[in-house]
């Protein structure tokens, strides 16, 4: 692939930087260590090989940041892992809360050629199943234009667009609730003192709605295309 550092290891690496810094504000050692399950020393030292090679930037004394080279071959990488996911749930039939880990350890792995097959067998999708938008082939990717459901004013409606969070406990919560990518939500109102957020959620093609709420920091990973 002309990238000495093209292993599954190192397309990993630069594709939990490229989730980190879409879920936080800062990609720091001891974050991306949590995520790889590896330490800060290891992070550390995988980091210094990619910063010579123009992948990788310090963002301060432990940050990380992917230079424009670093981020199209994330990217690309990306792309197999939403399309693998994508594939996973809709031709083979597995829920959203266990394709992430599935995806993540084969994708890197497969053939570009099969992940193109992949998908166009599951209908050409243009979002993974927790609705982030899946790079094109060549690792261009459309911008994200939402915000967390928390920061809805009351009465205010939306779509939930994308959910930030690969945890299976949580993602299954919010199935359970109706709040998956394509649901639409209104905000009824909230408890004081960062209390749960009361909603209403559409189901079904009748749009009957139903009353729910759900904590601040679960609502936090639901993002949401607000209706102006």
């Amino acid at each position: 692939m002309g990238l000495s550092e093209s292993s599954a290891s190192t397309l990993r690496f630069l594709c939990a930087i490229y989730l980190t810094a879409s879920e936080s504000p800062r990609v720091t050692l001891s974050v991306l260590g949590k995520r790889l399950d590896v330490s800060a020393p290891a992070v550390s030292r995988r980091a210094a090989r990619l910063i010579r090679r123009g992948y990788l930037m310090r963002d301060g004394a432990c940050g990380l940041v992917l230079t424009d080279k670093g981020e199209r071959v994330a990217l690309k990488a990306i792309r197999k892992q939403e399309v693998c996911e994508a594939f996973l749930v809709s031709v083979v039939g597995y829920r959203w809360d266990e394709v992430f880990p599935i995806a993540w350890n084969m994708a890197v792995h497969l053939p570009d050629e099969l992940i193109e097959r992949m998908y166009l067998q599951a209908g050409k999708p243009k979002r993974c199943p927790h609705g982030h938008p899946i790079p094109t082939s060549d690792g261009r990717i459309e911008p994200i234009l939402d915000q967390p459901l928390p920061t809805l004013r009351d009465h205010q409606c939306g779509t939930v667009s994308r959910v930030l969070t690969h945890d299976p406990e949580l993602l299954r919560y919010l199935d359970a609730i109706h709040l998956r990518p394509g649901s639409q939500v209104r905000v009824l109102g909230r408890a004081p003192f960062n209390g749960p957020i009361h909603i209403a959620v559409q189901v079904g093609e009748r749009e009957a709605e139903i009353e729910t709420a759900i904590g601040a920091e679960a609502a936090s990973y639901v993002h949401v295309e607000w209706a102006q």
